[in-house]
C-alpha cells in the first residue's frame, strides 16, 4: 500500500513539473537573466519563480527576492522595458582596462553563493567596472573605472556588510586580466 501511495505521489509530481503552462492572463518572463542582479538564470541553481501582478518573475536566487519585494515597481519596469536598464554583466573585453586594479584577500568565501554575494556588492558601485572572485585563493579582484578610486574604508565596509572579513588589500601593477589569469592558474 505504501509503495502504491508513493508511486501515485511521484506520478503527480512529474505531471505537475511537466505542465509549465502559466495560468490564464499571466505574462511569461521575457528575459534570460535575473531582473534584480542581472545574473544569467540558472547560474546559481534553479531560478526562483513566482507571479506578481499577473507577471511571471524569475530570479537567480532567494536573496534577490528581498530586493524585488522592496521595490517591485522598479523591477516590473525593467522587465517591461529591458533596453532602458542594464543587461547582464559582460566580459572584461568590453571594459576599459586602464583603471586601477585592486586585489582583496577575503576570509569567509566558501561557495558560489558567497562569490555572487560579494560580487553583487561591488558591481553595484559606480567606481567598479568588473569583479572577479576566486574562492580557492580567497581573492576578490576589482577593475575600477578609468579615473576612479575606491577608498579602503569603503572597501572594508562593503566586505563587512556582505558578511565577510577583509584580510588584505593589494594594488597590483599588472592588468586585471593578467592578475585574473595568474589566480586561475595558481589554484586547483
Amino acid at each position: 500500500m505504501k509503495k502504491l501511495f508513493a508511486l501515485i505521489i511521484t506520478s503527480l509530481c512529474l505531471i505537475c513539473q511537466a505542465d509549465d503552462k502559466l495560468p490564464a492572463g499571466v505574462k511569461p518572463y521575457p528575459l534570460d537573466y535575473c531582473v534584480v542582479s542581472d545574473e544569467k538564470l540558472g547560474s546559481m541553481g534553479q531560478p526562483v519563480v513566482f507571479i506578481f501582478e499577473n507577471q511571471e518573475i524569475k530570479l537567480c536566487c532567494k536573496a534577490c527576492r528581498k530586493d524585488f519585494d522592496a521595490d517591485p515597481k522598479k523591477f516590473l519596469e525593467k522587465i517591461n522595458n529591458p533596453s532602458k536598464e542594464t543587461k547582464p554583466a559582460t566580459p572584461a573585453t568590453t571594459t576599459s582596462q586602464s583603471g586601477i586594479v585592486v586585489q582583496l584577500t577575503v576570509d569567509g568565501l566558501v561557495c558560489n553563493f558567497c562569490a555572487t554575494n560579494i560580487s553583487k556588492s561591488f558591481t553595484k558601485l559606480p567606481e567598479v567596472a568588473e569583479v572577479y572572485v576566486n574562492l580557492a585563493a580567497k581573492a576578490v579582484l576589482l577593475q575600477l573605472k578609468d579615473g576612479q578610486k575606491l577608498p579602503e574604508e569603503k572597501t572594508k565596509q562593503i566586505v563587512t556588510d556582505a558578511g565577510f572579513n577583509l584580510r588584505g588589500i593589494n594594488y597590483p601593477k599588472e592588468s586585471f586580466n593578467s592578475v585574473k589569469d595568474t589566480l586561475k592558474k595558481s589554484t586547483p
